[in-house]
């Protein structure tokens, strides 16, 4: 009985790692355009080159207002890299979990004297946690449907799907960089 479950163990072992290369061939046979797709804000310049060629292919009319977003987006980054920049954003960060601890601290000592029931105080403690987050949760799924979208228009190639969603990519884009620059802003 051992003797059989050593055989399928090591049968196990041996075809996992064959089946590991035989997806990773099908990933690699299917890369260029599609595989852009995936993780679109990786590289920085290299993302932008790949975003102006997937527009003047799809959406030319809008490759100035496209251009301009990823310029802004670029000195941006830029002023990230600065370090009185740096040390702003860290200070108004550090600042920031502070007042969330002490919060925090303060709700505890409330429910620990009884002023608020547990109810009360999860739904507090949701609504501090709440506070803290960069993108909502619909946000977050709204932009993780229009990678997939993305991904599947790039994959089928269906120029007319793409030329939909890249509109939708500007915007959201240009929504992120008022964020961006509101953040360094406020911390400045």
């Amino acid at each position: 009985m051992k003797m059989k479950w050593l055989f399928l163990t090591a049968a196990l072992m041996l075809m996992i790692p064959t089946g590991a290369s035989a997806e990773q061939k099908q990933l690699d046979a299917g890369e260029g355009v599609q595989a852009f797709a995936g993780h679109m804000w990786k590289h920085g310049e290299l993302d932008e080159q790949k975003w102006m060629e997937i527009v003047r292919k799809y959406t030319p009319d809008e490759a100035d207002e496209w251009q301009k977003v990823l310029d802004e987006r670029k000195a941006l980054r830029k002023q990230m890299k600065n370090e009185q920049v740096k040390k702003a954003l860290h200070a108004k960060c550090a600042e920031m979990k502070k007042k969330r601890e002490a919060a925090l601290d303060q709700l505890i000592d409330r429910l620990a004297n009884k002023e608020i029931t547990k109810e009360q105080f999860k739904k507090e403690w949701k609504q501090l946690h709440k506070r803290k987050k960069w993108m909502t949760k619909a946000e977050k799924q709204k932009l993780r449907e229009l990678h997939h979208r993305t991904y599947e228009a790039m994959k089928e190639n269906d120029k007319k799907a793409l030329a939909s969603l890249l509109p939708q990519w500007l915007e959201h884009m240009k929504n992120e960089n008022e964020r961006l620059a509101k953040w360094i802003q406020e911390a400045t």
